[in-house]
């Protein structure tokens, strides 16, 4: 059963194009930072909704040219279109340990048409499905129902669950039929989804402070709590920071300022402002990570 921290890789770009020498170097250093559970490339902190078809095909590939079996490597399926989600899946099949497949954003399907969904794409693969339920971003959520259906399906593991409502941590898991992992989706209310059940976390701030996740994850699951206490008290000003504008302008800022790529983002997205800037300087500065 999948559990710990997994990384949401973000992409790097200079002078509009993908930075791919900066990619590979980035992608390393993450990797080799602490142990990890894995990470996840083309996903929305990816700006994979700015990137075409053949660019994420690119980039799943050269991530797993980095990756070379040293942690689990999921591709984000960022898509609204079924056919656009297959070409992405039959074409990296064979490069990745499974897929991050979001709800179809904006056109609002059913509870019935969501389990249609992933049951049709998750049939043409054999690799291990997480199910990313973002209502905020989506305009629907994965409902009970549809979910304990979804779960039987022998390839479909995991979900990322990004709703606010922390009960589904526990309530959903105590009765579902079969087996899957609860992945929260939001740094700042891990530590509460912890609690409430959550196996892990697929993370934006464990792009910067890498160690200090695991470390925190590590403390809790060994059940040293004061030492998480204050692990999760130095981690809680970073979620803020790199929430304070649309994502992942942030954090490719912070990996900016730590050498890794330039801050360079697709439109609409846009630089940060000055204000935002400075504290994210600030705060890097005062935790050592430049």
């Amino acid at each position: 059963m999948l559990s710990g921290i997994y990384v949401a890789l973000v992409t790097p770009f200079k002078d509009g194009k993908i930075d791919f020498a900066a990619f590979e170097r980035y992608v390393s250093h993450v990797i080799s930072a602490a142990k990890i559970s894995g990470v996840v490339v083309c996903g929305s902190t990816g700006e994979s909704l700015m990137l075409t078809q053949e660019e994420k095909k690119s980039l799943i590939s050269t991530a797993a040219h980095v990756v070379d079996g040293k942690v689990k490597l999921f591709a984000g399926i960022i898509e609204s279109s079924q056919d656009a989600a297959l070409d992405i899946m039959r074409n990296t099949e064979n490069l990745v340990d499974g897929f991050l497949c979001i709800c179809p954003y904006y056109i609002k399907p059913s509870q019935e048409q969501l389990y249609g969904y992933f049951s049709t794409i998750s049939a043409q693969t054999e690799k291990s499905i997480i199910l990313y339920n973002n209502p905020g971003r989506c305009g629907v959520s994965i409902e009970w129902d549809c979910f304990n259906r979804l779960v039987e399906i022998n390839n479909i593991v995991a979900i990322k669950e990004c709703a606010s409502d922390l009960t589904r941590f526990a309530l959903w898991r105590k009765n579902i039929k079969g087996q899957c992992a609860f992945l929260s989706g939001n740094d700042d209310t891990f530590c509460g989804a912890l609690a409430m059940g959550a196996d892990g976390v697929i993370s934006v701030s464990a792009n910067i402070a890498t160690a200090l996740y695991v470390r925190m994850y590590c403390a809790y699951q060994e059940g040293d709590f004061e030492r998480f206490a204050v692990l999760r008290d130095s981690l809680a000003p970073l979620h803020s920071l790199l929430f304070k504008e649309p994502s992942p302008a942030p954090v490719k800022y912070a990996l900016s300022k730590m050498g890794l790529m330039t801050d360079e983002v697709r439109a609409p997205l846009t630089s940060l402002s000055s204000a935002l800037k400075s504290s994210i300087d600030g705060f890097l500065e005062q935790n050592g990570f430049v």
